[in-house]
């Protein structure tokens, strides 16, 4: 072949590459990166003490779940096998408290996570685990959900967000998958925040089953809390394939979640409207709603644009399912170790409340419940 000839191949090779390297970002749908899930068996940890007398008595009296009391045990800093954004004890329903770091950089805070819970450590490589009531055993349960579990996945990723966001500037605005094309108005669909995806989404294992809706559940994620509008569909994809593959649980656990920006995500599968049983407060499942705050608010207040949300997905799902959202009802505990009410007895409580109020956990965190009561006022204003 004429070296003349030669020239244009060689010179289309790059472009086809960079073409081929691009294709997925080509849309004007937003591109996220597949989510991949590995884990590591948790080394052997330190014992720092022996539980107090008081320690003990208090642990028994609540089930052993929940962070009093001092440091018991103590992991050494575990180096991930990959770079990781959301990692929990695949299963865990007792308490731990987790920080993790880059490599290099310095620690998070310490987040306490239970009853099956990951937290969100976004871009980190390394974490520590340490309990306050019992030995720290298991396997740790990793997501990535950037796409830079290798420094050369990471490159391609970066390269599509680019092109991507550059697409869907040229076109002026984004349009959700079309697989959500049919979506709740002012809901973010599972299609939209990566549920639906073939590769790397969050499919449920099986069909949903219907409850009850006799009240609505507060929790929070115990993640940071300054996190971007556009990192929170892989936070919510990461719960959910935490939830699926590190719990064995059959979908994502709440109903819906709301960000920091008052945005509301659909959670478990089968219908915003419908009495869809999820996997958010062990014992009271099938007769609640559970509505998950991004974030941590154990000592941070939820902005007021997050508060909103819950009061707009509360005073909606209460209002369809025929419930007051001042006033209070009767539910029949199915039991479970972190279920405040034994198998088959009744408890009283308020129709909107915090995951604290039947299980034994500090969830929705304090800055959160103490905010519960105005949120009912405002939600049965909103009904009418």
């Amino acid at each position: 072949m004429p070296l003349r000839r030669f020239i244009p191949f060689l010179l289309a090779v790059p472009a086809v590459a960079f073409l081929w390297a691009v294709a997925p970002a080509l849309s004007t749908t937003p591109y996220r990166p597949a989510a991949v899930d590995f884990e590591q068996r948790v080394p052997p940890v330190q014992k720092l003490r022996d539980a107090t007398a008081r320690t003990a008595e208090h642990g028994a009296a609540h089930g052993h779940y929940g962070a009093h009391g001092p440091v018991l045990f103590r992991s050494r800093p575990i180096t991930a096998p990959h770079r990781f954004d959301l990692v929990g004890i695949a299963g865990a329903t007792h308490a731990y408290e987790y920080r993790a770091r880059a490599a290099g950089g310095g620690w998070s805070r310490w987040m306490e996570a239970d009853n099956g819970d990951p937290v969100y450590a976004g871009g980190s490589d390394e974490v520590q685990v340490r309990s306050r009531n019992r030995p720290i055993r298991g396997t740790l349960h990793y997501v990535n959900v950037a796409g830079d579990t290798t420094t050369a996945g990471g490159l391609l990723n970066g390269l599509r967000s680019a092109v991507n966001s550059a697409v869907v500037t040229l076109a002026g605005t984004a349009v959700p998958d079309a697989s959500a094309a049919a979506r709740e108005p002012d809901f973010i669909t599972r299609g939209e925040w990566g549920a639906n995806r073939r590769q790397g989404g969050c499919k449920p294992r099986d069909k949903p089953d219907m409850g009850r809706v006799k009240a609505g559940v507060i929790h929070h994620t115990v993640s940071s809390n300054d996190y971007s509008e556009a990192e929170v569909p892989g936070i919510v994809l990461g719960i959910c394939r935490f939830h699926r593959n590190g719990n064995g649980w059959d979908d994502i656990g709440y109903n819906a979640l709301v960000d920091r920006f008052g945005n509301v995500y659909q959670g478990r599968a089968g219908g915003m409207s419908r009495p869809v049983i999820g996997a958010h407060a062990e014992g009271v499942n099938t007769q609640t709603t559970g509505v998950a705050a991004i974030g941590d608010f154990t000592r941070k207040r939820p902005s007021r644009k997050l508060q909103r949300g819950l009061i707009r997905y509360l005073a909606w799902k209460l209002e369809i399912s025929g419930v007051p959202a001042e006033g209070s009802t009767h539910l029949k505990s199915t039991g479970g170790p972190s279920q405040k009410t034994p198998k088959g007895e009744r408890m009283r409580v308020k129709t909107i409340f915090n995951h604290g109020t039947t299980n034994y956990t500090a969830c929705a965190g304090a800055r959160l419940n103490k905010l519960i009561p105005k949120i009912r006022r405002k939600v049965a204003n909103r009904i009418g």
